[in-house]
């Protein structure tokens, strides 16, 4: 989750932190939206469009009797029902009738003017020509033809009118019959001005540009849909990151952690150790790469432990998880392997007595352990195996498996093993079951010095690590802090700042490693920051 910004700058790095964490699905989004459709744009017919252009003009029939009256005008409805007029099905046929078949055409207004645009697209560029031009004709053509045919109409009325008033002047007598020549000789001049009219009409417009034949395609656009695509691909990428980061319960960052469980002091964070590559398979990144980040994390929390161990004693120190699968065991076998090269001696107790591991880690038998000391099968001596190429460092394995693990780990026995193991190394490292789903883990935790939980990030939900260190607060477990595993680059703060890339001949090497000396006789080893070096 995002969290609570104390500046606009904080605000804006959580925001680019959760662009890199979802950048895979921000990456898909784009992918799956603009590669169909460059595909879909390549594999199109290419399309050609035929341009001609119109100008309109006003009907001035409806005032052809009355000269003085002004008819309100409105340009841009004029021009839409024009338009309309030009997709008609009058038109249409008319087209047809032409060519043989009317395939649609789209029409649009010239900016401020009285001129429309008629656009045609075909496969072919000279088709698509003359299809503009030929609506455009037709177009003018029906136009003129109403234009007819109102004159037309308006001359019968007049023609009417004149034999109406031929009538009454036979009929009339004196200056009546004056009066109603003189009308009648109006009309005949209106009759002579229609006729005219009739012979000169236009239909109120007229082609302006002819459409010609264009030779670059108008559809597809590959590079134009191409941009538009990975733009909606991208918004929304960055929309289904988002949602699922607010959705997303999971701890990813050390402020998370410890919102999650306020006063939790977060001791390390554990990058992803790439080099793991089937995680069934026991792996020690301390052994196998240690000068890798994830290496150099452990020496780190080696480290913060060794300084806690000077305010309070932490002969035995028991490290659990929220839940299985969170790297507890990992966390442990790594940190085992720091502490003992620092020149403590370690044992390292398996007590998770219902799925044991730690021995996969180091390459020895469960045969015997922990559970065959408790029973008197064997004493603690025999139990002890030796870790090779690890000087300082044994184990205890948790042996076979009982059927009641609780109930041993919470006997008077297992507090009398625990004390003779501080007999033989300065520091008992302890793996223990998950919190939530048993009890093994608070029952033992009255039993050591230290506790130590393991989360990691992206999996562990926040309700979970709250509710894991509320259960072992509830029983005054000695909690003195928490690990983070599978950090990402951004929450890790560089450790290592690569420090071992590039090794120094022998005669330059500096000294920069000084001695701590707790109250119980350890010694903590701390290293001084050197220039980071280049990759090689």
């Amino acid at each position: 989750m995002i969290s609570e910004p104390v500046e606009g700058e904080l605000a804006l790095r959580d925001y680019l932190q959760i662009v890199r964490r979802r950048k895979s699905i921000i990456f898909a989004c784009v992918l799956l939206l603009a590669v169909p459709t460059l595909v879909f744009s390549l594999l199109q017919t290419p399309l050609y469009a035929g341009r001609a252009e119109m100008l309109l003009k006003a009907r001035n029939s409806e005032s052809l009797f009355d000269p003085s009256r002004v008819v309100p005008r409105d340009p841009v409805r004029e021009i839409q029902n024009e338009i309309r007029i030009l997709s008609s099905e009058p038109v249409r046929t008319a087209v047809r009738e032409e060519l043989g078949s009317a395939p649609p055409v789209s029409a649009t207004p010239m900016g401020q003017t009285d001129i429309i645009q008629v656009t045609a697209t075909d496969k072919d560029p000279q088709r698509a020509a003359l299809l503009a031009n030929t609506y455009a004709s037709a177009y003018i053509d029906y136009r003129r033809k109403q234009s007819v045919d109102d004159v037309l109409a308006a001359s019968q009325q007049v023609q009417t009118k004149i034999s109406d008033l031929q009538a009454e002047i036979d009929r009339a007598t004196g200056p009546q019959k004056d009066s109603l020549v003189a009308a009648q000789n109006l009309f005949k001049q209106k009759l002579d001005q229609l006729q005219v009219d009739g012979a000169l009409k236009q239909g109120g417009a007229q082609l302006v540009t002819p459409a010609v034949a264009s030779g670059k395609p108008v559809a597809p656009k590959p590079a134009r849909s191409g941009f538009i695509a990975t733009a909606l691909g991208l918004f929304l990428g960055l929309g289904v990151a988002f949602v699922r980061e607010f959705l997303d319960d999971s701890v990813k960052s050390k402020e998370d952690l410890e919102r999650a469980a306020p006063g939790l002091n977060v001791l390390g964070l554990v990058p992803v150790v790439t080099e793991w590559r089937s995680k069934d398979e026991p792996f020690l990144v301390s052994v196998a790469e240690p000068k890798s980040p994830a290496a150099e994390a452990y020496r780190t929390l080696r480290t913060s432990l060794q300084f806690l161990a000077l305010e309070q004693p932490m002969r035995t120190l028991q490290i659990t998880s929220a839940n299985a699968g969170e790297g507890k065991t990992t966390t442990l076998a790594n940190m085992a392997v720091a502490m003992a090269r620092s020149g403590l001696s370690v044992v390292l107790v398996c007590c998770d007595l219902r799925r044991p591991r730690i021995h996969q880690f180091f390459g020895l038998s469960n045969e015997i352990g922990f559970t065959s000391v408790l029973l008197g099968k064997v004493p603690l001596s025999g139990a002890l195996q030796e870790v090779s190429d690890q000087p300082r460092l044994q184990l205890l394995a948790s042996g076979p498996l009982p059927p009641n693990p609780s109930e041993l780990l919470s006997s008077k026995r297992t507090v009398e093993v625990l004390t003779s193991l501080q007999t033989e190394a300065d520091l008992v490292l302890i793996d223990c079951p998950p919190v939530l789903p048993i009890t093994d883990a608070l029952v033992l935790s009255g039993r050591v010095d230290a506790t130590l939980l393991v989360c990691v990030a992206g999996a562990t939900a926040r309700k979970e690590a709250a509710r894991a260190v509320e259960l072992l607060r509830q029983v005054d477990a000695p909690l003195v802090g928490a690990v983070l595993n599978g950090v990402t680059e951004e929450g890790t703060y560089g450790y290592g700042y690569q420090y071992y890339r590039e090794e120094r001949p022998a005669g330059r090497r500096r000294a920069a490693d000084e001695q701590v000396s707790g109250s119980n006789g350890n010694t903590v080893k701390r290293r001084e920051p050197r220039q980071p070096t280049k990759n090689r």
